[in-house]
């Protein structure tokens, strides 16, 4: 056989793997820290976040790192999920895992396999962590709640969703403990880096862009030494691989001693430049952006033309090319604020914490740390072939209306699949079983979208009744509303400070569309009349209205004008309703 059918011999062994540029630089920089904002699939996981967990494992035996999410709910149901499906993927000839667990790592329990290296740091919450055969271990941090990376110090942070997190709390409270390990592992290029992955932060819908200060962190000049450095010791690493294998298919002694002198040649070089680049490496920060169109080999050209169908012009410059854009200038919800407006302490973390990560669980109103198992729940429901419903309790004794819940589904005949979600979500735990539901005003509308609107709510009520609820429906026949009353209102509620005002606040972590929502209301003036930019429910594809258009912002609204109407000025209601400059909700 002849050296180049040796070659291609040996290499047909390996798996061959498509990897895109942003993956193939990622890999190569390897740098201390990888801050990357890439697009949607894009591949984060596959190519930056996975990988690296296992780098950091492997490299700093037997210490801690820190899984980094906005929430524990996050992490157990989505980041190690995907972690989990990552390592499960079959790899090579024989179609084996990436990683195999049981083997390589274990999950969720405090007995380690025998085979398993101990972990120099304790666990702490051996329920709440990822141990790899090492004795490496991720634990699982909540930068919801800071306090769930006390105790010993860690030596890397993975973050993802970084969008999702507030960095200050981040930056202050939890990268700091980034102290620990001894000897060797303080010589390691990942020590005390940070590996976080994100989308493009919506800051026009209230998402922190913290992570892009990394940008001008990055030394170009450091970068491209280490992309050449790299290509020098890859080169003699490879010629090492080509010896050793022509090696194998020889027994003539003096080839082989040649062989072996070629190898340890190339094997100095590589021990003079090796160091040399692990410290470059542990001085970097690597800032990388990425558009969805690094994947086009991959994804093919379909993908797009069928994302830039679904989507509105706004989120595909967002999705796929990775584009900030400004928050809306004149929003309909005028004076809300997600810092203000909205709360992320709404999880029992005492309940978290004491769920197994290698269990199944079900998120339900159990979690909720706000949750008023007595009192009614008040819905508002948006009704239509995509169909969108707030839940929201209140709370008399503090003055505060706190909205717990959203629920959308799209079909034909959506209220059978909304009380199902409502009663799996709040059923066994709501003692009260009374519901109080608003829907659309249906005055302003012609008889056929009256009774269409009418006939919604009551299917509605008898789909809930037949849980067990008791639900009594708040505003049938109630008059026309215009769109500069609701206006008003939200200005009272939102941008009002005044005594007696009731304070509006809104669940972030189980209302994340609902926020986009309002964030992605714009208000026009046309002619001096105020209405609601609506021009979204007819733009966007069905899959992706929850979050990016006014459906659900509009459910907010009925309950909002419904339980609230009576703070506007009493001079409002003798205002005749036939006007020629007021708009009716439409």
């Amino acid at each position: 056989m002849s050296n180049h059918e040796t070659i291609n011999a040996a290499v047909s062994a390996y798996e061959r793997i498509y990897m895109n540029k942003m993956q193939i630089r990622a890999m190569v920089i390897d740098a201390n820290t990888i801050i990357a904002r890439v697009a949607r699939a894009a591949g984060k996981t596959e190519g930056i976040f996975g990988p690296r967990t296992q780098k950091v494992a492997y490299d700093m035996p037997g210490e801690k790192s820190y899984l980094i999410n906005k929430t524990y709910v996050d992490l157990f149901t989505n980041i190690v999920p995907a972690l989990r499906g990552y390592f499960a993927q079959p790899f090579g000839p024989q179609q084996k895992p990436l990683a195999e667990e049981g083997i390589d790592f274990v999950i969720g329990t405090s007995k380690l396999p025998a085979h398993f290296k101990k972990p120099r740091v304790a666990i702490a919450y051996p329920k709440h962590a990822w141990v790899w055969r090492t004795g490496h271990h991720h634990q699982l941090v909540s930068s919801d709640v800071p306090d769930s990376a006390a105790g010993a110090s860690g030596v890397h942070a993975f973050v993802e969703e970084m969008k999702h997190n507030k960095g200050e709390k981040l930056k202050s409270r939890i990268f700091p403990g980034l102290r620990g390990g001894k000897g060797k592992t303080r010589r390691s290029p990942y020590y005390q880096g940070v590996t976080g992955v994100s989308d493009t932060a919506r800051v026009d819908l209230g998402e922190d862009n913290w992570f892009e200060e990394y940008e001008h962190q990055t030394d170009h000049r450091l970068i491209n030494e280490i992309w050449t450095v790299f290509q020098k010791v890859n080169k003699h690493q490879y010629q090492v691989y080509k010896l050793q294998q022509e090696m194998k298919e020889t027994k003539d002694p003096g080839k082989v001693r040649k062989l072996q002198g070629k190898i340890v040649y190339h094997q100095k070089h590589i021990a003079l430049w090796m160091p040399r680049l692990r410290d470059m490496r542990h001085s970097a920060t690597y800032y990388i952006t990425a558009s969805t169109f690094v994947n086009k080999d991959f994804l093919g050209a379909n993908f797009f033309k069928t994302q830039l169908d679904k989507l509105s012009m706004d989120e595909f410059l967002v999705a796929i090319c990775n584009i900030a854009l400004k928050k809306v200038a004149d929003m309909f919800f005028v004076g809300y604020n997600h810092n203000i407006h909205g709360f992320n302490d709404g999880y029992k973390y005492s309940n978290l914490m004491s769920l197994n990560l290698d269990e199944t669980f079900k998120v339900d109103a159990s979690l909720l740390k706000y949750f008023q198992p007595d009192e009614p729940l008040e819905l508002g429901y948006d009704p239509g072939f995509f169909s969108s419903i707030v839940v929201s309790q209140e709370f008399k004794d503090e003055n505060k209306i706190r909205t717990l819940k959203e629920f959308t589904h799209y079909a034909q005949l959506p209220q059978a699949e909304l009380a199902r979600q409502i009663w799996e979500f709040f059923g066994t735990h709501h003692k009260s079983k009374k519901i109080l539901l608003w829907h659309d005003r249906a005055g302003n509308k012609s008889r056929e979208v009256q009774q269409k609107i009418t006939t919604d709510a009551r299917l509605m009520k008898k789909e809930l009744e037949a849980y067990g609820f008791r639900v009594e429906l708040k505003n049938e026949k109630q008059r026309t509303i215009f769109y500069w009353e609701i206006y008003k209102l939200l200005e009272i509620l939102f941008a009002s400070n005044g005594r007696g005002i009731p304070k509006v606040l809104v669940d972030l972590n189980t209302c994340k569309n609902l926020n986009s929502s309002i964030y992605r209301t714009p208000k026009l003036e046309i002619n001096g009349r105020i209405e609601m930019d609506k021009s979204s429910e007819k733009k966007i594809a069905w899959q992706y209205q929850a979050g990016l258009s006014t459906q659900l912002s509009s459910a907010f609204i009925y309950y909002l004008f419904g339980k609230f109407e009576h703070l506007l000025p009493n001079e409002m209601s003798n205002i005749p309703i036939d006007l020629p400059d007021n708009i009716v909700v439409k």
